[in-house]
C-alpha cells in the first residue's frame, strides 16, 4: 500500500505539471498574440533631406532671405514670392510641401523640431556637416575625433542597416540604401557589400528595363555638382528597387537642398523641397496600395544638419555657424499615435534615430552599440 500511495502522489504531481504546462503555454501564446497585435511595424523606410533648416521646414519661405537676394524691383514681384508667400508660417510651409503638411502630418504622423512650439531636435556631433551627421544617424553615436571630414572613406563603425540585416536575417536586396551624394555609399556600410547600395553617379544593375535606362541616363543629365546626381534619379531607382525586391528596410538620401543652398540658390532649395513632397506622395501612395506595406511600414524623415539663421549665413553650416546644430525629425508609423507638431517636449537628439528605427521593429539597438542614443520614447506612447 505504501508504494501504491507513493505512485498515486507521483501521478497526481505529474498530472498537475502537465496541466500547468498547458496553461503556461496558452498564456505565453496569448501574450505573444497581444504583443504582435500591438506591434504593427514590419518595414522601415528612412529618408533624409540634406541640410534643410527647421526655419524653412516649419515656416516655409524666409522673406528676409528673398529681400536680401532681390537687387531690382519690389520683392513682391519676384516669382519666388508669388509662388510661396503667405501671411502665416503654416500657410507658407503648405505651399512648399502640401502633401507632407496637409496629409501626412495631419492624418498619419508627427514632426519634432519647431522651437516656436517648445520642441527641439539637435545633433550631438560638434562638426555640423554631412558625414558626421549621417554617421550619427546611422550608428547612433557621434565620433568627433575619428569622423571629421566629408572624404570618401569607409565608415569605421557598423551601421544600423547592417545590424538590421543581421537581426532580421535579410538578403542583400531586402535592405537597401540609395543616395544622391556619392559619399553616402561609404557611410552606410562598415563592411562593403553587406547591403545593396547605390549612391552618386553609379550604375544600378536591375532586371527592370526602365530603371536600367534611367541608370544610364544619369550620366547624360549631369548635375552642377561633381559628387552628387540629381535627386530624381535617386528616387526613381529606389522606387524600382522597392517594387522589384520589396525590401523590409530602405534608406533614401536626397541631397539637392544642400547643394543648392551652398550655391546661394534659395529659390532652388524651396523648389527642391516641393519636388521632394511629390516624391513622398508617390511613395506613400504605392505603400498604401501594397499588402506588404500598408499599415505595416514606419517612415522616418530627417536631416543631417541645420544651417545659419540669417540672410548672411543661411547657406552655410559648420562648427562655427549658429543654428546648424538644430534639425527636425518626422515619423509616420502605425505604431505611433502622435499627430502634427510636437509641443513643449524635451530635447531629442540625432543619435536616437538608429535605436528608434530598431524599436519600431521590436529590436534593441544597444545590442550592437551600447553607447548609442536611446529610442525616442515619445513616439511610442499610447496616449
Amino acid at each position: 500500500m505504501f508504494w501504491v500511495s507513493k505512485m498515486l502522489k507521483v501521478f497526481n504531481i505529474f498530472k498537475m505539471f502537465r496541466q500547468h504546462k498547458i496553461l503556461v503555454t496558452v498564456l505565453l501564446f496569448a501574450f505573444a498574440v497581444q504583443i504582435n497585435a500591438q506591434h504593427k511595424t514590419e518595414n522601415v523606410i528612412l529618408i533624409t533631406l540634406d541640410g534643410v533648416r527647421p526655419k524653412d521646414m516649419f515656416g516655409g519661405l524666409d522673406l528676409d532671405i528673398v529681400k536680401a537676394a532681390t537687387k531690382r524691383g519690389a520683392v513682391e514681384n519676384t516669382p519666388l514670392y508669388k509662388k510661396y508667400w503667405a501671411a502665416m508660417p503654416e500657410q507658407r510651409r503648405e505651399k512648399v510641401m502640401p502633401f507632407f503638411w496637409d496629409v501626412l502630418m495631419k492624418q498619419d504622423g508627427s514632426i519634432a523640431g519647431n522651437q516656436a512650439l517648445g520642441s527641439i531636435v539637435q545633433i550631438t556631433n560638434k562638426h555640423r556637416f554631412s558625414y558626421p551627421g549621417y554617421s550619427e544617424i546611422l550608428t547612433g553615436q557621434a565620433h568627433d575625433d575619428v569622423i571629421k571630414s566629408n572624404k570618401n572613406i569607409r565608415n569605421p563603425y557598423p551601421s544600423v542597416l547592417e545590424f538590421l540585416k543581421r537581426k532580421l536575417r535579410l538578403s542583400k536586396n531586402q535592405i537597401a540604401a540609395f543616395g544622391s551624394w556619392d559619399t553616402i555609399g561609404w557611410i552606410v556600410e562598415h563592411e562593403k557589400g553587406t547591403i545593396t547600395t547605390n549612391a552618386g553617379y553609379e550604375i544600378y544593375k536591375t532586371p527592370d528595363q526602365d530603371a536600367s535606362l534611367l541608370s544610364k541616363m544619369q550620366f547624360e543629365a549631369i548635375s552642377p555638382w561633381d559628387g552628387a546626381r540629381n535627386d530624381a534619379f535617386t528616387f526613381r531607382l529606389a522606387m524600382s528597387h522597392l517594387k522589384t525586391y520589396r525590401p523590409r528596410v530602405l534608406y533614401i538620401s536626397f541631397d539637392g537642398t544642400d547643394d543648392w543652398a551652398h550655391d546661394n540658390r534659395y529659390d532652388r532649395v524651396l523648389q527642391t523641397l516641393t519636388l521632394t513632397d511629390i516624391y513622398l506622395q508617390e511613395l506613400w501612395s504605392y505603400l498604401q496600395s501594397q499588402k506588404q506595406y500598408k499599415d505595416k511600414t514606419t517612415i522616418l524623415i530627417a536631416t543631417d544638419h541645420g544651417r545659419g539663421l540669417t540672410p548672411s549665413d543661411w547657406s552655410d553650416h559648420g562648427a562655427d555657424v549658429e543654428g546648424a546644430q538644430y534639425i527636425w525629425l518626422a515619423a509616420i508609423s502605425p505604431d505611433s499615435n502622435l499627430r502634427g507638431e510636437w509641443r513643449n517636449t524635451g530635447t531629442i537628439y540625432q543619435n536616437q534615430i538608429a535605436a528608434t528605427m530598431c524599436r519600431f521593429l521590436g529590436l534593441d539597438y544597444s545590442e550592437q552599440n551600447p553607447e548609442a542614443g536611446k529610442a525616442i520614447g515619445q513616439l511610442f506612447t499610447k496616449d
